[in-house]
């Protein structure tokens, strides 16, 4: 009876098998990952983003779109009567604010001599030009401002996906964890059950024939009650963990899936070992992995967008206007066959109220970006200093632990043996066994905080798998 008790207990404590009759393999970690990856609600919608992003831009786009316009003009009424047409073209381009434009028109009837340009030809005129701002909207209008910050803006939503993506893994993996840790919780509760109950028809054995006092096998059937209430609580505790790993695992129609029992791992994964990389060296991948800091960057390159357009608003509007028309077709009258035409408009706001609000706007943000961006910077060093700190304590707790576990291991056993001599009692074996179901948790736990901390210190750099460098 000892050597099958302690056989059963060691099948738990010290994970040396597999549960046996398992009908599929252990879930793994990947898995539960890569299934939040393809379906977790969250993310999607933080996909979505890009697709907000991409929207934007082709919006941004359209401000360079070709414009047709047409008029079409009737005298109804008065002295003279009269008949206008006109259709034409504009292509606002990047090329330094230009926007070329041309068309064709026609007029017939008859016009008063101030407005005698009206009339055309017979087949109308065509005409052709170029408008270029050489002050303001010249480097930069809000045609260009409006589509490099909308490509930003894509970027800045690539990385919104990429924050929620080291935030889902480093969920994921907590859930997994505690969900493996549930079970060897369980596992153990229930192996422990099994050892007491495996020995109460010794138990009476002995005390039939004299060997021990009834005492014994009432403290056994205490000890009996106690080890089930700690299944039920072990049981429900691992519930829970499924049901909180469910949100992340997922089937292919995106449902949330229980996992079952049986595919939990028969043990947790050694502790990682300590990582050699210094402080330094982490912050570094940190600064180069973190998407926070490069959503930052870009939004202060778009304030400085904004604070380069606002800037050139307050300028004068000086714009350069060049127009060439031809009439064509037969005219009773002496229409201006050829024309060709220069001209300068000059715009000069004179408060430049707009534009000096908005400049003000722009500089502002680009201050709270920068304060923003050291405030992200220390929270990242504290992060990958804590996670450094946590691996390291974990790593020591684990091999405590181990320890710990070891010598109630040989308590248990020597007090199991001092009992079948007569120098203990049972209450004193079922102490040792608790301490030892204890100590064996207590690795667990460590293990799966080890893991914990891989998870966090995996998010602190920003990646999903560990560094050649820092291995």
């Amino acid at each position: 009876m000892r050597r099958h008790a302690v056989r059963l207990l060691a099948v738990v404590i010290f994970g040396l098998t597999a549960r046996p009759g398992a009908a599929a393999p252990p879930l793994e970690l990947g898995e539960v990952v890569d299934a939040a990856v393809r379906a977790f609600p969250g993310l999607l919608a933080a996909q979505t983003r890009q697709d907000v992003a991409d929207g934007e831009k082709l919006a941004a786009e359209g401000g360079f779109d070709t414009n047709l316009k047409t008029q079409t003009r009737w005298s109804l009424a008065g002295l003279y009567h009269n008949n206008n047409y006109d259709v034409s073209l504009e292509q606002p381009t990047g090329l330094w604010g230009t926007t070329f434009f041309g068309g064709w028109r026609r007029g017939t009837g008859d016009y008063p001599v101030y407005e005698g340009k009206s009339l055309t030809a017979s087949d109308g005129e065509a005409r052709m030009g170029v408008n270029i701002p050489l002050w303001r909207n010249g480097p930069i209008d809000r045609r260009r401002a409006a589509l490099a910050q909308a490509e930003l803006g894509q970027g800045i939503a690539a990385h919104d996906v990429d924050q929620a993506m080291i935030d889902l893994r480093r969920i994921a993996a907590y859930r997994y964890w505690d969900w493996v840790l549930a079970g060897q919780r369980a596992r153990i509760a229930r192996d422990l059950l099994e050892v007491a109950e495996s020995r109460d028809a010794g138990l009476r054995e002995r005390v039939a024939a004299g060997d021990l006092p009834e005492f014994e096998v009432l403290d056994n059937q205490r000890a009996i009650l106690e080890r089930r209430e700690r299944v039920v609580a072990a049981q429900r505790l691992l519930e829970q963990a499924s049901i909180q790993l469910s949100l992340y695992y997922r089937d292919a129609a995106g449902q949330p899936v229980l996992p079952e029992a049986e595919r939990l791992p028969a043990n947790l994964p050694p502790a990682p070992p300590p990582k050699p990389a210094r402080f330094e060296q982490a912050l570094t991948f940190a600064h180069a992995g973190r998407p926070e800091l490069k959503r930052l960057d870009l939004q202060r390159r778009q304030n400085e967008t904004e604070l380069e357009l606002q800037r050139n608003q307050q300028a004068p509007g000086v714009d350069l206007t060049l127009q060439g028309a031809q009439d064509f077709g037969t005219s009773k009258q002496k229409p201006n066959r050829e024309e060709f035409y220069a001209g300068v408009t000059l715009d000069i706001p004179l408060q430049r109220r707009v534009a000096t609000g908005r400049t003000r706007v722009a500089e502002a943000n680009l201050r709270r970006i920068a304060q923003e961006t050291k405030l992200a910077e220390d929270r990242i060093a504290n992060e990958v200093r804590d996670a450094l700190s946590a691996l390291a304590a974990a790593h020591k707790r684990t091999e405590l632990a181990r320890q710990q576990r070891e010598a109630a291991h040989k308590l248990e056993d020597g007090e199991r043996e001092r009992f079948e001599l007569g120098d203990s009692t049972l209450l004193v074996v079922n102490l040792r066994e608790i301490a030892h179901g204890d100590a064996a948790l207590l690795l667990a736990d460590a293990l799966a905080s080890a893991q914990r901390a891989q998870a966090d210190f995996l998010a602190a750099i920003g990646s999903d798998h560990m560094p050649a460098a820092a291995r």
